[in-house]
């Protein structure tokens, strides 16, 4: 795999130009968005936002334009929902926990950035209740995303904040040659749903020497599809060099009803709150015309490090359900901590392929260490548990009992919001 500078965008210079469209310090959502349109029309160009607090609605980034944001500068979003246009449903009807609108939109567009060492602040916290000791919960109104690009190419996102999202942060789906560097996304811990970057059939990214602390996922692949004959993929990921820290989990690795998620590596990675890395696959996230439907394959985890309150390492398909595959996925170079056993559980009808651990130390706290079934093979090579040396080889495990798809009664987004078949 390629490294991160390896994918070359057409950047446009950050010192000041003469032909900057700037937005002094007084601009709101008109004259950004004005400021947008301009360079758009111009051929392409860079909008200069100055310092100070910028408050915005819904803003669309169009091609060819970078939305640079000088230090001090703050887009503040709106917490009124008039302020905010909805995506068209024509380009993407998928809408994670039903939030139809995002502060920063962009869809059909190429060379497109948001740089500088300013901030982007949803105000998160100000869309929900606050109920102590439990943290806070979503109020019945709209949240919206922060950033919602959909068939975009050649995406940059360069040393901004991007602090508070009501929701998730960044819903990138079916965008190709995406580089976030230097980024920092950062969400109260106690809120929910508030993921960092959710890449979404996308192809060619690259994540690097960026931090993330939210409530929710930091980083999350998915393939999801929006109806039922559609294929996507999102393949050729390497995100290197990351701090993630979650209060759910640092990475999570598909769902069940999507479609190919395949050559992924995570290198160098800082990680610390619940759970690490997290493969879940239950029955409740199928999507009506599926019993499971996933194929992943040729992933790797080097260079790890962290503790986890939860698990470092879970790949668990519930029972019943029938993913295509999980197989080649290799966890190398680990040196974790956490609460509860490292998991590789398949089921019958979903069986784990060639799962590898190298050179890898944990310290589990709890009495069994390690869960295994159905896992053809799980390889040990160079490992670590509890300070006993693990016997280099494969682990043989039980294939466990084949049990019939039971549909439950759905209470996730990924069902209820979804029509399914078009």
């Amino acid at each position: 795999m390629k490294p991160i500078y390896a994918i070359v965008l057409s950047a446009l210079a950050l010192g000041a130009r003469a032909d900057d469209f700037r937005v002094a310090a007084d601009g709101g959502r008109a004259e950004i968005q004005q400021a947008i349109d301009a360079a758009s029309a111009a051929g392409g160009g860079r909008v200069v936002v100055a310092p100070g607090v910028h408050p915005v609605g819904t803003l669309r980034l169009r091609s060819h334009v970078e939305l640079h944001l000088e230090k001090g500068a703050v887009l503040l979003g709106s917490t009124k929902r008039d302020d905010y246009d909805d995506f068209p449903r024509n380009v993407c009807s998928v809408s994670p926990e039903s939030s139809y609108r995002a502060l920063i939109q962009a869809w059909d567009a190429e060379d497109i950035a948001i740089t500088g060492k300013g901030t982007i602040d949803g105000q998160g916290p100000a869309f929900y209740d606050r109920k102590p000791p439990r943290g806070h919960w979503p109020k019945p109104k709209f949240r919206p995303l922060m950033v919602q690009f959909v068939r975009c190419r050649r995406v940059r996102l360069e040393g901004a904040t991007f602090k508070d999202s009501p929701m998730w942060t960044m819903f990138i789906r079916l965008c190709e040659d995406v580089v976030a560097d230097g980024i920092t996304v950062v969400g109260d811990q106690r809120m929910i749903n508030n993921d960092g970057i959710d890449f979404d059939a996308c192809r060619r990214v690259r994540v690097g020497n960026s931090f993330f602390k939210t409530g929710d996922d930091c980083i999350i692949l998915r393939a999801m599809r929006e109806w039922k004959d559609e294929h996507v993929v999102c393949e050729d990921v390497v995100v290197s060099n990351c701090v993630l820290n979650s209060t759910c989990q640092a990475i999570r690795m598909g769902a069940p009803s999507d479609d190919t998620i395949r050559n992924a590596l995570f290198k160098d990675i800082k990680m610390a709150g619940n759970n690490g890395i997290f493969f879940d696959y239950p029955i409740r996230y199928t999507r009506p015309y599926d019993e499971g439907y996933m194929d992943m394959s040729n992933i790797v985890f080097d260079g790890f490090e962290g503790i986890s309150h939860g698990s470092s390492v879970q790949i668990v398909a519930e029972p019943g359900i029938k993913i295509r595959g999980v197989r080649d996925v290799t966890f190398r170079n680990f040196n974790v901590e956490c609460a509860r056993p490292l998991r590789f559980v398949g089921n019958h009808d979903s069986i784990l392929t060639n799962i590898r651990l190298e050179n890898f130390t944990a310290e589990v706290k709890s009495k069994t260490p390690l869960e295994a079934v159905a896992t053809e093979p799980l390889t040990f090579r160079s490992c670590t548990l509890n300070g006993a040396k693990m016997p280099d080889g494969d682990l043989v495990t039980p294939r466990g009992e084949r049990k019939p798809f039971v549909r439950s009664r759905n209470i996730s987004w990924e069902t209820l919001n979804q029509s399914a078949v078009k």
